[in-house]
């Protein structure tokens, strides 16, 4: 059974909030690594590669389900932040949009009668809480230790060593 079309539509949303999220993070791995916090740039570099991930993920089932997935045009994204809490900050505020956006999607899946697009959404739901969890913590770590360099280093390097740990 092909998509119908409010979730075809609400699915082509989602694909544009986890490409914008590919950009975003990608001008924070660049943002780190002027900032020479090496390990921050490496998580930030992993996390651009997983929305990719979850872009494709989205695409794959569109068209396995006989619909039109919608690449969407990006914009340049900010390079530059006020200190690595604003950077870890505008994380935070990403996923958390990025979870009410499958959240908007498996609403408009279940309004629809349609079980395998909620079904696939799980998936998603389970991924946010992962998502989440990291930008928190690694936002609370650096707010405690923000006024402290050695501090921010060896969180730096604790961050560097989650990211390639996977």
């Amino acid at each position: 059974m092909a998509l119908k079309a409010d979730v075809q539509k609400i699915l082509n949303a989602q694909l544009d909030k986890e490409f914008d999220a590919s950009v975003v993070y990608h001008g924070m791995a660049i943002y780190f690594e002027k900032e020479l916090l090496p390990g921050m740039a490496a998580w930030f570099k992993k996390q651009v590669d997983e929305e990719r991930g979850h872009a494709g993920k989205i695409i794959e089932y569109m068209m396995d389900r006989g619909a039109d997935p919608v690449i969407p045009a990006t914009k340049a994204p900010k390079m530059s932040y006020a200190n690595p809490l604003a950077a870890l900050k505008g994380a935070v505020a990403h996923e958390r949009a990025n979870t009410a956006g499958i959240y908007a999607c498996l609403e408009a899946a279940q309004k629809a009668g349609d079980p395998a697009t909620v079904e696939m959404l799980q998936w998603f739901v389970k991924e946010q809480v992962e998502e989440e969890k990291w930008a928190d913590e690694y936002a609370a770590m650096i707010e405690k230790v923000q006024s402290s360099i050695g501090a921010l280093y060896a969180v730096d390097h604790r961050i560097g060593k989650a990211a390639s740990a996977d």
